[in-house]
């Protein structure tokens, strides 16, 4: 309709440029929230991308899923083998969607269980 009213913005405020990304701060903290964590992996995605260390390799994170009726539990990840990998954050489990292991592509947490023994 055009009649929206206009605003212009001031003039008097500094910009500034947002913070250059570092690899060390695409590193997950698993001491967060799990809300926190999932955003942070869909704020990095698909580059440079959220990462953490699997058994000792480096794995980047590119999509998770907040579980909201999984009990916490004592060891750092939960997996069945087959469909899943979970990982315990300060409040709730994160399961794992995509990813890719260092060496390796990017795939489906699935596809990725099938070729990756714990």
């Amino acid at each position: 309709a055009g009649d929206y009213p206009q605003i212009p913005q001031p003039q008097d405020i500094e910009l500034k440029s947002a913070p250059k990304i570092f690899k060390e701060t695409c590193e997950i903290n698993w001491n967060q929230s799990a809300e926190q964590i999932h955003n942070f992996v869909r704020g990095l995605s698909p580059y440079p991308a959220a990462w953490t260390f699997l058994q000792g390799k480096v794995c980047k994170v590119y999509k998770t899923q907040i579980v909201d009726n999984q009990e916490l539990s004592s060891e750092p990840f939960v997996t069945d083998g087959k469909k899943y990998l979970m990982f315990r954050c300060a409040d709730k489990m994160l399961a794992v969607e995509e990813l890719q292991l260092e060496g390796k592509k990017r795939m489906g947490v699935e596809e990725f269980l099938r070729g990756y023994r714990f």
